[in-house]
């Protein structure tokens, strides 16, 4: 037998370093990607939260269950609450004052809030009411 010639085989580099360019290109676009994804993700979170909210409220004329009030988004899109307090000045002069907080569920332009006869301080020093005032109005995005 004859010995045959035997070269060593050159080592065969690693993946790394076969395809690092790919790595590099990959990585790179795929994590700018989701960085963007992310910062804009809290962008549009940030926004809704900063999002400013209003309303008003109008009040009924008293009756035996109280007074029903329309509590009526006018900025915004968010959820909101509100709490007011109602003068009603009687005809004596009398004042009763009644408190009351509603809230708007996001996306709805209103709702009704009935602030019962029994929620009215100073009853007794009043004859008949004549006209109401809404004071207080506070108006804050309901999270």
């Amino acid at each position: 037998m004859t010995p045959q010639d035997q070269t060593a085989a050159a080592p065969q580099a690693s993946w790394f370093k076969r395809n690092w360019i790919w790595v590099v290109v990959l990585g790179g676009c795929l994590g700018s990607s989701m960085c963007c994804g992310v910062f804009g993700l809290l962008g549009v979170g940030a926004s809704m939260l900063d999002e400013p909210v209003a309303a008003r409220v109008d009040c009924g004329t008293p009756g035996p269950d109280g007074v029903d009030c329309d509590l009526e988004r006018t900025a915004g899109t968010g959820a909101l609450r509100s709490c007011w307090d109602l003068e009603i000045t009687c005809a004596n002069q009398g004042v009763m004052v009644g408190h009351a907080c509603g809230k708007i569920p996001s996306g709805a332009t209103g709702s009704k809030v009935n602030m019962p006869v029994a929620g009215f301080s100073n009853q007794a020093a009043c004859d008949a009411p004549k006209n109401g005032v809404v004071m207080g109005l506070t108006v804050e995005p309901d999270l």
